[in-house]
């Protein structure tokens, strides 16, 4: 073949080729919406830019794109916290100022991972208005929960104290991981300050009937040695 033909041919094959991407890159963009629905359905709710970057990313390829995104998200998974109920005793009931309050709610794992070890629930929101002659620092309260893991649920009580005026009392609490970054729902309490309040009373009637009774009036055992009678006593 002499120079002439085979320049002509190299130029055939390079048009063939051309027109042959041409097509290939046509149809890459007319099936990329397909592709975008298709890695949407793998049922992780992923919306359109995420479906778009990843499938980009990997030149388009499904398979490949799916695949790197489930490796992601295995690697940047995080905890997540639901929560259920208000277990408060005397929910719903106002407070004496100064008191001791006792907050208690019911909450869940609804993530995929288990929380790790040193999780605490803590105020995300300082309050206001601190009551002048409190110990408790709200900087520092810090309840560590268990290690709980997905689908399981955990009951979780605070404490604090009530302001010293009367009034509102609202304190927004979180669950952290232990390098203090915050997960799941935000638990707000409110409570009204009141001079007749008696959710105090309530929670100490509460406690009085959950602790154990000793009773004073049943006789010695007599089984047990070193047992001294009351005349023993008394002499």
């Amino acid at each position: 073949m002499d120079p002439t033909e085979q320049a002509a041919s190299n130029q055939l094959t390079d048009d063939i080729e051309q027109n042959f991407l041409t097509q290939f890159s046509s149809m890459v963009t007319t099936d990329k919406e397909e592709l975008i629905q298709q890695f949407q359905s793998i049922g992780e709710n992923v919306n359109y830019t995420t479906a778009n970057f990843f499938l980009d990313m990997t030149n388009w390829n499904l398979q490949a794109a799916v695949g790197c995104y489930f490796d992601y998200m295995a690697q940047n998974r995080q905890p997540s916290m639901r929560l259920l109920n208000d277990l408060t005793v005397g929910k719903g009931e106002k407070i004496t100022p100064n008191t001791a309050i006792k907050l208690t709610w019911l909450l869940q794992n609804n993530g995929d991972v288990a929380w790790p070890n040193g999780t605490y629930v803590s105020l995300r929101q300082i309050p206001n208005v601190v009551a002048e002659n409190i110990s408790l620092s709200y900087e520092d309260l810090k309840y560590y929960v268990p290690s709980v893991l997905p689908n399981d649920t955990v009951t979780v009580s605070v404490q604090l104290v009530s302001p010293s005026t009367v009034g509102l009392f609202e304190t927004v609490w979180s669950i952290f991981t232990p390098s203090g970054i915050s997960f799941g729902d935000n638990i707000t309490s409110r409570i009204e300050v009141s001079l007749d309040g008696t959710m105090a009373v309530t929670q100490q009637f509460s406690h009085l009937q959950t602790s154990p009774i000793i009773d004073l009036t049943s006789e010695p055992n007599a089984s047990e040695p070193n047992q001294p009678d009351d005349n023993e006593m008394w002499g």
